[in-house]
């Protein structure tokens, strides 16, 4: 594939090509969604997506490193003769969970520490975050991580991959993953068009993302992303979503109806 790409003399990788590709694409949408969010503050909306980023790449890797302590644990003897093993499996990576929760918790921190209308502005937010996840699987597919299970029929071989077999025909899982990505984007922003749906945009994410996310986990193929029991560390956090969303909305919507 592509993982890198030569610029000015310099090695940039794809990955972050991508995500630049995917800010800039999420920006244009933000200015075309404010016409439906005009009590929104354009300084507000700077913040927000400012400390989101942040949010992302902090969150991301901290969840990352978390995957990866399994692996280090297991393969100890290795990494204690050549340090450098430790730092490269350190120094990579970000998990979209993680980077999902701590966009989520900065964004909850902000408009509560402003008092502003926290259900608006996740309305307003969250359609843009699978728009911005459907650049970075394409990111993860030029990359050649995040792969799926081999295939020989579907598959697609990798050529220069860091994380991947060479030569091995993998099924494109990334791909799948962006086009599912682009659909829920779409989704969402028809969804929020009623009325009554208005404040829902979160849950409605969380409990589709969760459920695509547990089922795509059966068709990749990379190890790296951890496993506890029968399912990787993403199934059981899709588990937890799918339980626990739910359980608030009823317990919310029974507080409601006893005032």
């Amino acid at each position: 594939m592509l993982p890198t790409v030569e610029l000015f003399g310099r090695s940039i990788p794809t990955y972050w090509i991508c995500a630049l590709f995917g800010f800039i694409v999420c920006g244009i949408a933000a200015i075309i969604r404010h016409r439906n969010f005009k009590d929104l503050q354009q300084v507000d909306i700077t913040n927000c997506a400012a400390l989101i980023g942040i949010g992302i790449v902090v969150g991301g890797r901290i969840l990352s490193k978390l995957t990866m302590l399994p692996v280090l644990i297991r393969n100890w003897d290795l990494v204690k003769s050549d340090w450098h093993i430790a730092l490269e499996l350190l120094s990579n990576g970000l998990v979209f969970y993680g980077g999902l929760f701590g966009a989520l918790i900065v964004l909850y921190i902000y408009t509560r520490r402003y008092k502003l209308g926290r259900k608006a502005f996740f309305d307003y937010f969250i359609p843009l975050f699978p728009l911005f996840h459907a650049f970075g699987r394409i990111g993860c597919f030029l990359t050649g991580c995040c792969h799926g299970v081999v295939s020989e029929r579907f598959g697609i071989a990798f050529t220069n991959s860091a994380s991947a077999l060479n030569g091995v025909p993998y099924f494109p899982i990334q791909l799948v993953c962006s086009a599912c990505d682009l659909l829920l984007f779409g989704f969402l922003v028809m969804y929020e068009r009623r009325r009554h749906r208005q404040g829902k945009a979160l849950a409605c994410y969380l409990l589709l993302y969760a459920a695509g996310r547990f089922i795509v986990e059966f068709f990749r193929g990379d190890e790296i992303r951890g496993f506890f029991l029968w399912f990787s560390t993403s199934q059981w956090i899709s588990l937890a979503l799918l339980i626990a969303v739910p359980c608030i909305l009823l317990i919310k919507r029974r507080k409601k109806a006893e005032t």
